[in-house]
């Protein structure tokens, strides 16, 4: 498992006390990755790496079963580079997932901006997209009972919101769940493997 932004660190440590193996975090300040590693010094399950996500040819083809972003991909949207070192990361992201491997955005960029990103020809994964509101709007709307409410949204053929969308609450978090095909057919289309991708983290 490859984790990008070190920011939710604890989120690492989290998933080794749940049972996960052998996660990589990346982060491209080695400020940063030391102090990981002197703070986790005691969890071998976890790895710190300097590495910039547009260039991760230190690792090969098809390496990881999941990666996980959090604000990473936000952070290239905002960059001298924008859009196109995001694209270079998508693309880097692509590369090293496994057939049947998820890769998972948590992000503040609303779906007309990022499935544009996530769509992008080079990426043959399919798209699940998640909307959770703030806690503010949770306990707006629960009459102050606090629960989480993730809505799954049903997205259109070509991969975009359906047009009589509402969003609720402006201020919302956006998950992208992207699945790798499996299978890469001649004409570039997609066979997905959901079923076989989320046990095989």
């Amino acid at each position: 498992m490859l984790f990008y932004s070190l920011f939710w660190a604890v989120l690492s440590e989290d998933m080794v006390k749940d049972g996960y193996q052998n996660i990589v975090n990346i982060d491209i300040s080695s400020v940063v990755i030391e102090q990981m590693k002197e703070k986790h010094m005691d969890f071998p399950q976890l790895t710190y790496m300097q590495l910039d996500v547009r260039d991760m040819s230190f690792f090969g083809d098809g390496s990881f079963d999941c990666i996980i972003d959090k604000g990473t991909l936000d952070a290239m949207m905002c960059g001298d580079d924008a859009p196109h070192g995001a694209y270079k990361m998508l693309a880097e992201v692509a590369r090293l997932m496994r057939p049947g491997g998820i890769y998972m955005l948590i992000t503040y960029g609303a779906p007309k901006e990022r499935l544009t990103l996530l769509n992008q020809v080079r990426c043959r994964w399919e798209v699940e997209l998640y909307i959770m509101p703030t806690p503010e709007y949770q306990l707006k709307w629960s009459n102050g009972a606090a629960h989480a409410m993730m809505e799954k949204v049903a997205l259109t053929v070509d991969g975009q919101l359906p047009p009589d969308y509402v969003l609720k609450d402006p201020e919302s978090h956006f998950i992208y769940v992207c699945y790798k095909s499996d299978i890469v057919t001649e004409d570039n289309s997609m066979v997905a493997g959901q079923d076989d991708a989320m046990t095989s983290f």
